[in-house]
């Protein structure tokens, strides 16, 4: 795949920066950066107007735990591909779109409210499209790890230090965080540009400035929300998408789980109700890496056989955004799982 000089070596730390605080303030990302607070948000500007980057934010761990995450496969007439994904995108169930080889045409990451919603999903709205031949689902039982979690790795060890001690959004525990009916607004809102501030969601929203404030930290600090910072595929160093359907002994699953998770390639882990009980993605600096990837965990943990792999052709859609051929951001569609599912 071909690079593009559209970022730079700064770019680059910018944006790995805010994928380990996106909502850090520009004075913080300037003084781990070395560049100032001005420089670092006209970069910022730059990057989010061309859509080379972007900050959005959909919900935590509670939508595996009280609702449905689901990898949908689907198989369409050839002829009447772009149809169907120009459908899909628009749907605010389905967070991501996949154009992918092996036996599946299109790979969805779909989230509902409950497995009737997906239900509804799948006949009223997917399998309506013209050309959509089948459809097949796989449930997620646990995200062991997924994208907020990812980064570039363009920061030094001390640039990283300066961003962890700089950051005030540290975790608080909670029993089991869930969002309340109000907080759904401000998590839509975020969903479109995850950098919002107070102001600007209380203005959306209709709440009082403090309230926004308030609710909005207490979503970051439990984890009911995730902020991540993404970026154009083609763009970065890990232009190649690779996903891999494994099985794992359901005694072990949970220690390989965990250690699948820790591997710097991997960029999202679930175990699934399926044929196989894991499915693994990674982003790679070449076609050929994928392959090394998948010796390297093969070798690392014995336990695993891995029964098929894939690799994403097109990225239409990633968790939330539609994105152009490139893999650059052109619009929101806000993850809404408590929306019933409508033919859009």
């Amino acid at each position: 795949m071909k690079f593009s000089a559209d970022l730079d070596e700064t770019d680059l730390a910018l944006v790995t920066a805010l994928q380990s605080a996106p909502r850090a303030s520009w004075a913080l990302i300037g003084r781990a950066l070395g560049i100032s607070p001005v420089t670092a948000a006209r970069r910022w500007e730059r990057l989010r107007k061309t859509g080379l980057a972007w900050v959005t934010a959909y919900g935590g761990d509670f939508v595996a735990r009280h609702h449905v995450v689901a990898f949908v496969e689907v198989d369409c007439v050839p002829s009447r591909l772009s149809s169907v994904v120009a459908g899909l995108v628009e749907e605010p169930h389905v967070a991501s779109v996949e154009h992918t080889s092996g036996r599946q045409d299109l790979l969805l990451t779909v989230l509902v409210s409950d497995l009737v919603a997906l239900s509804r999903l799948l006949t009223e709205v997917i399998g309506r499209l013209e050309g959509v031949l089948a459809t097949r689902s796989q449930i997620v039982t646990e995200l062991l790890t997924e994208g907020s979690r990812w980064d570039l790795r363009a920061l030094d060890l001390n640039q990283r230090q300066v961003m962890r001690d700089g950051r005030d959004d540290l975790a608080v525990q909670a029993s089991d965080p869930t969002p309340a009916a109000e907080d759904i607004p401000l998590m839509l809102a975020l969903g479109r540009d995850g950098r919002l501030g107070y102001q600007e969601l209380a203005e959306l929203t209709g709440m009082s400035e403090s309230t926004a404030r308030r609710r909005t930290t207490r979503l970051l600090r439990t984890g009911v929300l995730l902020p991540r910072c993404e970026i154009a595929h083609s763009r970065s160093n890990y232009p190649v998408f690779v996903t891999y359907r494994v099985n794992v002994p359901s005694a072990a699953l949970a220690r390989v789980g965990s250690g699948l998770s820790g591997v710097t390639s991997v960029r999202m882990c679930a175990s699934i109700s399926s044929a196989h009980n894991l499915v693994v993605n990674g982003w790679v600096r070449s076609v050929p890496d994928s392959r090394r990837l998948e010796e390297y965990l093969v070798e690392r943990f014995p336990e695993i056989t891995v029964t098929d792999r894939s690799l994403t052709l097109a990225n239409f859609k990633r968790m939330g955004w539609i994105l152009d051929d490139e893999g650059r951001a052109v619009r929101p569609v806000p993850i809404d799982l408590w929306r019933a599912p409508a033919l859009v």
